[in-house]
C-alpha cells in the first residue's frame, strides 16, 4: 500500500522541480526500484498532455526497502513558461502515478506550481532520500 504526493521542491535556472514520493502506509515493508508512470489529468480525470519521460535526474535506480511510514522519492522537472515558446499544457488537478512494476494507479492532487511548458515533463529514478 503506498500514498502518492508531488510537493515543489524548487526552481534552479529555467526549470521547476517537484518531488514525486511513495510512502509506504502499509504494516510491514515493501520493496521499490525503477521509475514510475506519471501522467497529469483534470478534475474529470482527463489526461493532459502525454506521460512522463525517463530521465536520469537524481541518484535512484537501485532496489529500495521501504519501511512502513518512509517514503521515496523520485525527481520530476518542467521549464518554466519564460523559457519555452510559451506553448504550456492546462494545469492539472490531480497526479496519475504507477509505482514501478504496478497496472494500479495511484492518485493525489497536482501542486499548484505544475504546469508543463515546452513539451518537457520528466520523471527520474526512485531513491531512498529527497532531492
Amino acid at each position: 500500500m503506498l500514498k502518492a504526493a508531488m510537493p515543489a521542491s524548487g526552481q534552479e535556472m529555467n526549470s521547476k522541480y517537484f518531488d514525486l514520493t511513495l510512502t509506504n502506509t502499509s504494516e510491514g515493508p515493501c520493496t521499490l526500484k525503477g521509475y514510475a508512470g506519471l501522467s497529469l489529468t483534470d478534475a474529470s480525470g482527463a489526461r493532459i498532455g502525454e506521460p512522463a519521460e525517463r530521465s536520469q535526474d537524481g541518484s535512484g535506480g537501485g532496489l529500495l526497502k521501504v519501511a512502513p511510514g518512509k517514503a521515496v522519492h523520485a525527481v520530476v522537472k518542467t521549464p518554466g513558461k519564460d523559457v519555452t515558446d510559451g506553448d504550456c499544457w492546462r494545469k492539472p488537478a490531480k497526479i496519475k502515478v504507477y509505482p514501478p512494476d504496478n497496472t494500479a494507479a495511484l492518485s493525489a492532487e497536482a501542486p499548484a506550481a505544475l504546469q508543463v511548458c515546452g513539451d518537457t515533463f520528466t520523471v527520474g529514478p526512485f531513491a531512498a532520500e529527497a532531492p
